[in-house]
């Protein structure tokens, strides 16, 4: 999930009936058909829309498709790569038309909106019915696709939060690389170290203190004992105490230890290629910039994981596969969805290295992609919390813009952090 702020905005829109239709006669949300469809009664064959969201993965998604086919004579997926900003707006459109895709492409942070809307089929019953296994998949991801007991989404793929570092610059400090034994407090010490002045001027920063919410501030907040959302997702405690404390401790690292670019800083100079040319020895992201960081520092470059405090704490993100609850197919959509979380559909994203795979133990063959410990995302998903979510994924656009006043000196961590907590709220509840 690249560079996730949170700050979306879902435009519900009208759609002329023209629309290629799926059956507004399809199952209710949480239901799920018990005998075929109506063309597989008929001996005809079984024509399947499928969207995903993602250009970097069409090669890997058309093999997919085209497996499928041959094994399943009588079924036919299409594969339809919608990619870009307004995907998701495009998709509430036609769902909310009876309308589009039989099988779609779904993030975390977008599922609530959909799912709450009744656009999504429940997997409960059929998952019930084939005896299939949950099992197989990290139980965070399986549970950002679940509300309320239900499940929506099949697991594709995930991201985890890694502490990637500079070895060449931990090197001629003589400073110890970052281990699993780290606290916050180790993290201060080594970026005290390695924050570096020339004439008076910073040339090389410990660590990049990132206002980024999935990369830097939630895992933080997670650390310090925050729970992020409450279990039925209306609120949020991203104003206690535990969660101001993490904010504070960034806040502190760039304006009171100074080891840190400030916020004012990394408007200019983004956190990212400030560690790409060496001028920032340590710095939060994601899975998906292992390949670029790597392109840039080669040997000079490791992960591990990232320094606790209360407890350990990442969070973890993924893509899901969802059903559409109008589909005139549902149980061939099944079928569909049912092979997209095997073992033999994961083998295939993993060879082809964009991401990785949800299916556990498939995950080796992008672990050894590059020469580094890239197994420390994959260890990381038992410590890890998911993606925030709510129905009104609006919630988010306080939060944004409080930290971003935090970085910027302009509010203080805890006056901001507890404004952005009530205004959210108010968005939770549909005020």
């Amino acid at each position: 999930m690249k560079g996730k702020t949170g700050w979306r905005v879902i435009v519900v829109s009208c759609l002329a009936c023209s629309l290629a239709a799926c059956s507004s006669g399809g199952t209710k949300d949480g239901d799920s058909a018990n005998g075929p469809s109506s063309s597989a009664a008929s001996g005809k064959k079984v024509q399947l829309k499928w969207w995903y969201a993602d250009s970097k993965q069409q090669d890997v998604i058309e093999k997919i498709a085209q497996k499928f086919n041959d094994d399943h004579p009588n079924i036919k997926v299409t594969a339809e790569m919608n990619a870009g900003s307004q995907y998701y707006t495009k998709l509430q459109t036609v769902l909310a038309a009876n309308s589009g895709p039989d099988i779609m492409w779904m993030d975390g942070p977008d599922f609530p909106k959909f799912q709450s809307k009744g656009f999504l089929l429940a997997y409960n019953d059929l998952i019930k019915k084939d005896n299939f296994s949950m099992d197989n998949y990290p139980k965070s991801l399986v549970d950002l696709y679940s509300i309320d007991g239900k499940m929506y989404g099949m697991p594709k793929d995930f991201d985890t939060i890694g502490l990637y570092y500079n070895k060449e610059l931990f090197d001629k400090e003589n400073v110890k690389y970052p281990d699993a034994s780290w606290t916050w407090n180790d993290l201060l010490a080594a970026a005290k170290k390695l924050t570096l002045q020339e004439g008076g001027k910073t040339v090389q920063w410990g660590f990049a203190a990132m206002s980024n919410t999935q990369e830097s501030i939630y895992p933080f907040m997670v650390q310090n004992g925050a729970k992020l959302v409450s279990a039925d997702k209306k609120t949020t405690d991203i104003g206690s105490d535990n969660a101001v404390g993490a904010v504070q401790f960034l806040y502190d690292l760039m304006y009171k230890e100074k080891v840190s670019p400030d916020g004012k800083y990394m408007i200019d100079n983004k956190p990212g290629p400030l560690f790409k040319s060496g001028k920032v020895a340590m710095i939060t992201g994601g899975s998906w910039n292992a390949r670029s960081y790597y392109d840039a520092l080669k040997e000079k470059l490791d992960v591990a994981v990232l320094p606790k405090q209360k407890q350990e704490g990442n969070i973890i993100h993924g893509i899901g596969w969802t059903i559409n609850a109008k589909t005139k197919n549902p149980n061939e959509a099944w079928e569909f969805v049912k092979w997209l979380g095997s073992k033999d559909v994961a083998m295939m994203q993993a060879n082809a290295g964009a991401v990785i795979p949800a299916f556990n133990g498939t995950q080796d063959t992008w672990v050894k992609s590059l020469p580094y410990n890239l197994k420390v995302f994959i260890d990381m998903t038992k410590s890890s919390t998911p993606y925030p979510i709510s129905n009104n994924v609006e919630w988010e656009d306080p939060v944004g813009a409080h930290i971003s006043n935090i970085w910027l000196d302009k509010e203080k961590a805890a006056d901001g952090m507890k404004a952005a907590q009530n205004e959210a709220n108010k968005i939770m509840a549909g005020n």
